[in-house]
């Protein structure tokens, strides 16, 4: 069957909504608004940290269709650090939330105040603003690893990062398993060891 030109011409044939689609996803694309950063160094002297951007940058498609991308280049961004009597330590590996100016920000860091702008930028990952403590699943379990503790009766469960405090009446060692392989001992809060571990298997019971 031969295709006509009249064919190719409605097949080929722009479509303005289509259009004003791409282009308003080419913009959002490129729009910085809101990002969460990992912090890799915090300089106290000029409240500024260096954050590399969680997510990573599509650069385009690799030979087998899937997408290429690499990490975003470590940005510098001015610190949301309440006040010299409400501080707290920031330190790499933290976890926050970027935030990017709709114009430069630099004069008002600089100078203070209201002042011209003087750079013509807009949303730009230069002008962020760090607000520290967001945190992912697996920091939140970090940190609650080091304060969790469950009380009912008697008995008291206490979580660390290493090992967990138990204190009870009554133990049962038989119910213990170790996750992860891990070799060791099961010990109550007063240093009595309840069983021995191998490679995650309870394999001893006193």
């Amino acid at each position: 069957m031969q295709i006509t030109p009249k064919f190719l011409q409605l097949a080929t044939k722009p479509d303005l909504t289509q259009a004003i689609e791409s282009g308003g996803e080419k913009t959002a694309a490129e729009l910085n608004c809101v990002k969460i950063g990992i912090i890799q160094e915090f300089h106290p002297e000029n409240l500024t940290v260096q954050v590399l951007i969680a997510n990573k940058k599509t650069i385009g498609l690799n030979s087998d269709g899937s997408q290429a991308t690499r990490d975003y280049t470590p940005i510098y961004a001015k610190v949301c650090y309440c006040t010299p009597f409400g501080t707290f330590p920031i330190n790499p590996g933290d976890e926050c939330v970027l935030l990017f100016n709709d114009r430069e920000v630099e004069s008002w860091f600089i100078n203070g105040n209201s002042n011209p702008l003087a750079y013509p930028r807009m949303h730009d990952i230069t002008d962020a603003i760090a607000i520290v403590g967001i945190r992912s699943l697996p920091k939140m379990i970090s940190i609650l690893a080091d304060c969790f503790n469950l009380f009912y009766g008697q008995s008291n469960i206490a979580l660390s990062e290493d090992h967990i405090n138990i204190t009870s009446p009554t133990v049962q060692a038989a119910n213990f398993q170790a996750m992860n392989g891990a070799d060791g001992n099961i010990v109550d809060s007063q240093g009595k060891t309840l069983a021995k571990v191998e490679k995650g298997i309870v394999t001893e019971i006193y």
